[in-house]
Order: structure tokens, then C-alpha cells, then sequence
């Protein structure tokens, strides 16, 4: 073997290596308690209804529908449902099993984002980018438990990355490429009602400038697998008469006459929200801030308090990281004469540009979970600055050295605040943890999984001794989880206040700790006396027993057959399961669609 073969198998194997590393690491910060302390709460537990209806009764009963739109009444495909349900095959019929699918992508999502930068960068640039990639706080919390919009990086990179093979004039398999393109993205519709607008839109708008040539057995192929992705909506479109589709448009004509602020106000609200928004993507900090502009009689003016005044420096840092950045890209992209390069700058572009249009109407209603739909643009974003600064400074190692400081800088900013989140979690059960503003995942304590089945097994053991029911009520993103750990251990249960009052039971108040506990009580004391409290951490669980002038009978008589009741579910837009489907369109329609009415926060 050549020196030159060796040194270049030795810096292959030196790449592959450093990539195994990251990976391993990222894995490793997207699985530590991953049980203990699984986030879950009111969408989880509204999402293992579904899927356990499937454990008993076979795929069958998996819905044609997936969960609503935040602020809308549309229902988004079922994908989610499914990979949940796949999840739950292979790793345990429960919430830890079913959620692991989702640092599994997560995890993968590393490795894609490699690929995706390496088609721009160097080798070395591309590992740095993806170890901060892979240390991102904001990805890890992500990756961290089951939401419909968390594997949205996953299927969106995987999209990106095959499509750019496709349009490859010399690439290999490029109808191959672009059909798994298509697949991707279209699974990606599925998961959240933003990346249903802006990730086709963003597909489409490339494939537009880039007009790559296919063959029509490939285009056939491509339009195929996305309709393929959308049977079961259309399936439950015909059986309801398109009640999904009309009560979307319902919501919004009705919300379209709500606006209170300018396109200039909500422009630069966009702005600002994204340079903060990538301050915690790329760097794990929450603290950054910018002043709140408001109207006056006078006109403008702004309002900067004591979190400002702190923040506004890092806010200030992050927005022109932003300008200098897509200054950068647009440079690049204007200069670049390979056609691979070029792609790569082009979808970037795009990618940023498009949600960031569609994200304008929800200016002043931001989340964080809004950054899922673009989480690798602000990492790409920074090698794309750090490639122009290389340009224009003469000293090329000094540029490097320069890039890897703010990028190790970076990742151990993102280390030491999840090193901080992961000390809140694993005191959440026994300590009352005080917790700053989330702007992750915007959790107003830290509450976790380990911590409610304590709650639950005490409950269980009382049920147990005394014979009782248990009758419970909390804020509805713990009352909805506790409740289904409830059913699920096989607790005779009901909503306490909602339900009558009965002298057998066990009537409990769950409420964070750090609230405000005699006014969560007032409206219980009246038909109820307080008989002890028993603390679980940033929880605090309060019995009560009902005053004898209160008592309505003796016990409550419940029906074995009924399936799990939520006072809080409503009955709007029928959704069907397959077999309930296929039952109405054989002849033996017996109304098993399934109903509740959660809303994808």
C-alpha cells in the first residue's frame, strides 16, 4: 500500500471514528434516565390512548386521522400514531416503549446532518458542526420523549439530503433518491401542522429554480408514495362528508378577523424571535431578550425591564450572527460554481426563507417548537460564516482555529445548561425544584415520569387497603397523564369535583408546589375537608373528605365495559379506525369512530 492510499485510509478511519464519537455521545445524552425521567403529560397520555387501542385490538384500530392542529380544527395525518405503534412493538407496550422511537431518529438525525453538511464542508468543519449538532440542549430535550412534532428534524433532513442526491447530474439510483425524498417529506406533513405548510412549499420552490430532469416513471413513483401517505385521511374525508377539511376552513375564516398587529410589528417580532431563537438552539441559553415595542399616542415606543436590560446584549449577538450568517450564505451562493455546493446553499436559503414567511401571521404566538421545522439551518448557518470569513481573512489556519474555539464554546454552553435540566429532573420527585423560564419546552416545573408513578402506586396502594376509588384532579397536563397511569394499573377512578359525591372514595388535589395552594383549594371547601397533604417534588398531592351533609350516596357504581371517561373530551369531527371504516362500508357500520378532541399544542 502507497503512502498516500495509507494516509488517506487513516484519515478516513480518523473520520468515521470521530463520527462514531459524536453519535455515541448524542446517543448517550438522549437516552441518560431516559425512563426516570420521560417527559409526560396531556398530549403523551392522549397519544398512548390511541396506540393502546391498537396493543389489544391489532392495527385495525389505529385512527385515519392523526391529533389536531394547534388553534385549528384540522387533523393532521396519522403517521405519528403509527410510528408510535411501531415503536411500542418493538420496545414495550407502554410510554417508555412507545417514545423510543424518538431518540432513536434523533439520534439518526446526527448522522444525516453529517452528510447533509459534508456536501459543503470539509470533513473536519462537518464533525465539529455536527457534535454541536448533536449537543444542541434544545435537540437533546427533543429527543428526549414522544411528540408529534419532535422526529420533524429526522424526516426533514433525510427529505433534504435525498433530494439533493437526486438532482446530482452524475448521481447513482437518482430516481431512488427522489422518491425517498418525496416519502420523507410527505411523512413529515404528518407530524405538525407548520411543517405540513412549509416543507413541501420548501420542496416544491427548489425542485422550481433547480428543474432537474426525471423520468415519468420516477415523477409517477414520487406522487405515488405522497399520495399513499395521505389514504387514510382521504378514506375519513369520505366517510364524514369532508368534515375534517370544512372545519379547518371554519377556523380559519374565523380566526382571520382577530389580527391586532401590523405586518411591520409582526416582521420585526419574527426577527427578534428568531434571533433568539437560535441563540437556545445553537448555544442552550434562555437569558437573551430584546425590548417589547409597543404603540403609543405618540407613536413607537419601547419597554425594557430588568430581564431585558440582562438579556438584550446576547439578543443583540444572536440577531447579528443571523444577518452576518445569511449575508454569508447569499455570498457563497452567488460565487459558487459547483453545481453540488451550489444545491446545498440554494435549499439553505429556501429552507430559512419560507418558514420564516409562514411564521410571520404567528409573530406575537411563537414557540419553540416552531424551530424543529429549521433545526439544522442555524448550524449550517454558522460554517456558512465561518467558510466566508475564511475568504476574506488571510490567515487560514488562524480562521479554523478561530471557528473550532466558538464551536467548542458553543457546545460546552449547551453541556452546562442540560447538565442543569438533568439536576432539576433527577430531584423533581423529592425536592420542590425551582426551575427558570423554559424557553425548550416551556415547562413550568419539572415533572417526570418516575415522579407520577410514585403519585400513582400510592394511590394504588391506598385504593388497595381501603377498597375505594380514587377521585383526582390536577392542571390538565398532569390530570390526563396521572389519570391514564391510573386506568392503566387498573385504579377505579374518576374526576374529582366532576363526578358526585360519594362516601367510599379517595379524593385528591394535585397541584404544582410552588402554586398557590389555597386558591387551588377555595372551591373544594365548601362540600370537602382537608385531611393531610403528602409531597412528590415539584408536586403536592392534598386529601380531602367529604363533609357528611355533602355526601349524594355511598358509593359510585362503575361500568367495567365503558372505555376510560374524560369529562374534558369533546365530540367533534368523527375520526374513524380501519376497521371502523371498513365495518360502515361493508354494511355493519356499529359507530366505532373514535372522537376525543385533543389539540397538538
Amino acid at each position: 500500500m502507497t503512502r498516500e492510499k495509507k494516509a488517506f485510509f487513516g484519515g478516513r478511519q480518523a473520520l468515521i471514528l470521530a463520527l462514531f464519537l459524536v453519535t455515541v455521545f448524542g446517543a448517550f445524552l438522549r437516552l441518560y434516565h431516559f425512563s426516570d425521567w420521560l417527559h409526560f403529560e396531556l398530549d403523551q397520555s392522549r397519544d398512548m390512548r390511541v396506540v393502546d387501542d391498537a396493543f389489544v385490538g391489532g392495527p385495525g384500530e389505529l385512527t385515519l386521522l392523526g391529533m389536531k392542529a394547534g388553534g385549528t380544527s384540522l387533523r393532521l395525518g396519522p403517521g405519528f400514531y403509527y410510528l408510535e405503534y411501531l415503536s411500542g412493538l418493538l420496545f414495550g407496550q407502554d410510554p417508555v416503549g412507545v417514545a423510543t422511537v424518538i431518540p432513536i431518529l434523533s439520534v439518526a438525525s446526527v448522522i444525516l446532518f453529517f452528510l447533509v453538511a459534508r456536501r459543503y464542508f470539509s470533513s473536519r468543519v462537518s464533525v465539529l458542526l455536527a457534535f454541536l449538532f448533536s449537543v444542541s440542549a434544545f435537540l437533546v430535550m427533543y429527543g428526549r420523549f414522544a411528540w408529534n412534532p419532535n422526529p420533524i428534524p429526522f424526516f426533514a433532513l433525510l427529505g433534504f439530503y435525498s433530494l439533493l442526491r437526486s438532482v446530482e447530474p452524475d448521481g447513482r439510483h437518482r430516481g431512488g433518491w427522489f422518491v425517498l425524498a418525496a416519502f420523507s417529506i410527505g411523512f413529515s406533513t404528518h407530524l405538525h401542522f407548520l411543517a405540513f405548510l412549509t416543507l413541501p412549499l420548501v420542496f416544491v420552490v427548489f425542485l422550481i429554480i433547480r428543474r432537474p430532469r426525471f423520468s415519468w416513471k420516477t415523477w409517477a413513483a414520487a406522487v405515488f408514495v405522497a399520495l399513499v401517505l395521505y389514504v387514510p385521511v382521504v378514506l375519513n374525508e369520505v366517510a364524514t362528508g369532508a368534515a375534517n377539511s370544512k372545519a379547518f376552513l371554519a377556523a380559519v375564516t374565523e380566526k382571520s378577523g382577530k389580527e391586532t398587529h401590523s405586518v411591520g410589528a409582526k416582521l420585526v417580532k419574527d426577527v427578534t424571535e428568531y434571533g433568539l431563537g437560535y441563540l437556545v438552539v445553537t448555544t442552550g441559553y434562555e437569558g437573551g431578550d430584546f425590548p417589547d415595542f409597543r404603540r403609543g399616542e405618540s407613536g413607537p415606543y419601547a419597554v425594557c425591564d430588568a430581564r431585558c436590560q440582562k438579556g438584550w446584549p446576547y439578543g443583540a449577538g444572536s440577531l447579528s450572527f443571523l444577518l452576518l450568517s445569511l449575508a454569508s450564505l447569499l455570498g457563497l451562493w452567488w460565487r459558487e460554481k459547483e453545481r453540488r455546493k451550489s444545491d446545498l446553499l440554494l435549499l439553505s436559503g429556501i429552507w430559512f426563507l419560507v418558514p420564516f414567511v409562514v411564521f410571520l401571521p404567528l409573530a406575537y404566538d411563537f414557540a419553540p417548537r416552531f424551530f424543529l421545522v429549521t433545526a439544522p439551518i442555524p448550524f449550517l448557518l454558522l460554517g456558512f460564516l465561518y467558510e466566508e470569513a475564511t475568504r476574506i481573512l488571510p490567515w487560514k489556519r488562524v480562521s479554523f482555529l478561530m471557528f473550532s474555539l466558538v464551536v467548542v464554546t458553543f457546545s460546552v454552553s449547551n453541556l452546562w445548561y442540560l447538565s442543569l435540566r438533568f439536576d432539576q429532573l433527577s430531584r423533581a420527585a423529592t425536592e420542590n425544584v425551582k426551575s427558570p423560564t423554559d424557553r425548550i419546552l416551556k415547562e413550568l416545573v419539572r415533572v417526570t415520569y418516575s415522579q407520577q408513578l410514585d403519585i400513582v402506586k400510592y394511590l394504588k396502594s391506598r385504593s388497595d387497603e381501603s377498597g375505594y376509588p380514587v377521585y383526582m384532579y390536577s392542571e390538565p397536563q398532569y390530570r390526563r397523564a396521572i389519570k391514564y397511569l391510573l386506568d392503566r394499573s387498573g385504579v377505579r377512578n374518576d374526576v374529582f369535583g366532576l363526578a358526585g359525591t360519594y362516601e367510599e372514595g379517595i379524593y385528591v388535589l394535585i397541584l404544582r408546589s410552588k402554586s398557590d395552594l389555597e386558591d387551588g383549594m377555595r372551591k373544594y371547601l365548601k362540600t370537602y375537608d382537608v385531611v393531610g397533604k403528602r409531597e412528590f417534588g415539584t408536586l403536592i398531592m392534598i386529601e380531602f373528605r367529604p363533609k357528611t351533609e355533602a355526601v349524594t350516596a355511598k358509593r359510585q357504581v362503575f361500568d367495567d365495559d365503558a372505555k376510560p371517561n374524560d369529562s374534558l373530551v369533546s365530540k367533534t369531527n368523527e375520526r374513524y379506525t380501519w376497521n371502523g371504516w371498513w365495518q360502515r362500508h361493508a354494511g355493519s357500520w356499529d359507530d366505532e369512530a373514535d372522537s376525543d378532541g385533543e389539540e397538538d399544542r
